[in-house]
C-alpha cells in the first residue's frame, strides 16, 4: 500500500470487480471525457487477474482514515511490448469519483504513483494524455509536476466524433529525487 497525506493506493483485488463494475457503468463517475462501454462483474474480474501489456499496475484510491473507495490509478506501458527495451517509461491513468472531485485527491495520487515510479523503476519518462477540454484533469497532472509536451489531433473517439488530446510528461531529470520532488509539490 502507498500512503498520502489524507489517501492511500492498494493494489485492486478480485474483491473490488463488483465495486469497479458499478463504476465503470455508472455515466457520472466516467464523466463527459470518457465513451461508456457496458462493462461486466466478469471481464473486470478477468482484467484484475490477468492485466494485459507489460508493467501494467492498478490501484484502487482511498480515503487514508477510513478506507473508503475513492477512485482509481494505474500505470501501464504505453507502446507495443517489443518496444519495453528501449522505451523507459510508463503512462499513468487515474479515475476519481464525482463526490471526491476537486479535493486533491487526483492531485495527490498523481504525485504518490509518479513518486513511486520513478523510486522503484528504472524508468526514464512518465507521460499521460487528457482529452482537450478536460481541465481539471490538465490541472491533476501540472499539479504533480507534468508538462504539456504536444498535441495529438483527432486522435481519440469520443462520443460519436474524434477529438484532440494533450500529451503530457515528466522525465526523471524533472523529479531527480524524492526531497526535491516533494519541495516542489503541495504535501502529498
Amino acid at each position: 500500500m502507498l500512503i498520502g497525506r489524507t489517501i492511500a493506493l492498494r493494489q485492486v483485488a478480485v474483491e473490488d470487480g463488483e465495486l469497479l463494475t458499478i463504476w465503470l457503468n455508472d455515466p457520472e463517475y466516467l464523466g463527459s471525457f470518457y465513451n461508456l462501454d457496458a462493462v461486466s462483474q466478469a471481464g473486470v474480474e478477468h482484467s484484475i487477474t490477468s492485466p494485459q501489456g507489460v508493467d501494467v499496475a492498478n490501484y484502487v484510491i482511498t480515503r487514508r482514515e477510513s478506507g473508503t473507495p475513492v477512485g482509481r490509478i494505474g500505470s501501464a506501458f504505453p507502446f507495443m511490448p517489443q518496444w519495453a527495451e528501449i522505451f523507459r517509461g510508463l503512462e499513468i491513468w487515474y479515475q476519481v469519483h464525482p463526490e471526491a472531485r476537486r479535493q486533491g485527491v487526483g492531485s495527490q495520487a498523481a504525485c504518490i504513483l509518479i513518486n513511486h515510479l520513478f523510486n522503484s523503476r528504472p524508468i526514464e519518462r512518465i507521460q499521460a494524455t487528457v482529452v482537450v477540454g478536460n481541465d481539471g484533469s490538465c490541472g491533476v497532472l501540472e499539479n504533480a509536476g507534468l508538462q504539456r509536451d504536444g498535441l495529438y489531433r483527432k486522435i481519440f473517439f469520443l462520443n460519436g466524433r474524434y477529438v484532440d488530446m494533450h500529451l503530457y510528461s515528466i522525465v526523471r531529470d524533472d523529479w531527480k529525487d524524492e526531497e526535491t520532488y516533494r519541495r516542489g509539490r503541495a504535501e502529498f
